[in-house]
């Protein structure tokens, strides 16, 4: 019998156990019940032919250990832990779940950190809790955003749901690719613009962009630099994209209006980072967990990876195969 272990740490759908059995594959809950680190992995992994993966580190020493892997299916897009050269030698296919759902809670999350931004309702909250009443001292600081300028670093699948709610909510759009997307330009009236352009006009900058070595601390002191001085900074994408000490610096020393993190360099932050135990510290920044989609969404993520995991372990090609050439291989 096939088997296939589950090494993240969220809850998952109860039906995927069934979905996976029915089909023969044997299947296994995270006995740990935490993230998994490479020694965790090199020891439970050499029995399993597939792995439905969290965040969790795949090197190359994980890989070697594991003769047996034919599968590693990703509950998420974002694959930087993942070494794929690695996999690709060892003929395991890596899949993600680019699904529409993903990238409807992802955008849902940019916008509601924009608006929570601009409308000041973290500061206005703590405000009250405090038993502030100062209407007329806040009316003056509140902003609105149907009239400002969104800035769209990567215009992918989830840059192009965010550019669509913005428009809806009445702002213009502009975005930054390395590529131009015609479905943004044509169906969320997105502006293509250089990245300098898209500094120094953007009210609010929200990132879509993948981690790689290009984009890697790309949100340094000199792009900062560039924004507007009452621009807010987005990220709901890769936390390394952003170089954190410059940010801080930025916040504290109102180079920028604000900024809205939902990924981080370090998850979860420690001592190192600028961003540990904050408590009322740097004010202009939000912060969440890494954490854009709900119950809902995620459910749909681990059946598809699920569903992923069962077309390679019989046989078949998966619907989101990441190192497609695995595929073909003589005798797979």
């Amino acid at each position: 019998m096939k088997r296939c272990l589950y090494a993240g740490a969220l809850g998952l759908p109860p039906e995927l156990g069934g979905f996976l059995e029915e089909r023969g594959i044997e299947f296994t809950y995270n006995p740990l019940k935490k993230p998994l680190g490479e020694g965790d992995l090199v020891s439970m992994l050499k029995d399993y032919d597939g792995v439905l993966a969290g965040g969790e580190p795949y090197t190359e020493k994980v890989l070697a250990s594991a003769p047996k892997l034919k599968i590693i299916a990703r509950t998420g897009v974002g694959y930087d832990q993942i070494d794929v050269a690695a996999a690709t030698r060892h003929g395991v296919v890596i899949t993600t779940t680019p699904i529409p759902e993903l990238s409807y809670a992802v955008a849902e999350l940019a916008i509601g950190h924009m608006l929570a931004s601009v409308k000041r309702i973290p500061q206005l909250n703590r405000a009250i809790r405090r038993g502030e009443w100062n209407r007329q001292k806040w009316t003056q600081e509140v902003g609105d955003a149907y009239h400002l300028t969104l800035g769209l670093l990567g215009a992918g699948r989830i840059g192009f749901e965010v550019a669509k709610r913005a428009k809806a909510l009445g702002l213009g759009v502009i975005y930054y690719d390395v590529v131009r997307m015609a479905q943004v330009e044509t169906e969320a009236g997105a502006e293509f613009v250089t990245l300098d352009q898209l500094l120094s006009r953007a009210d609010v900058i929200s990132i879509h962009t993948p981690l790689t070595p290009q984009t890697t601390g790309m949100v340094n002191a000199e792009f900062l630099g560039k924004m507007k001085k009452t621009a807010i900074l987005i990220n709901t994408a890769r936390g390394k994209i952003v170089d954190e000490r410059a940010l801080a610096d930025a916040l504290k020393e109102g180079r920028i209006g604000g900024a809205c993190l939902d990924v981080l360099n370090e998850e979860p932050p420690t001592e190192k980072s600028p961003f540990y135990r904050l408590g009322d510290d740097i004010p202009n920044l939000v912060l969440t967990p890494h954490a854009a989609n709900g119950p809902h969404t995620f459910g749909r993520m681990a059946m598809t990876a699920a569903a992923d995991v069962a077309k390679v372990l019989e046989g078949g090609r998966p619907s989101y195969p990441l190192n497609k050439e695995v595929l073909d291989q003589p005798g797979r």
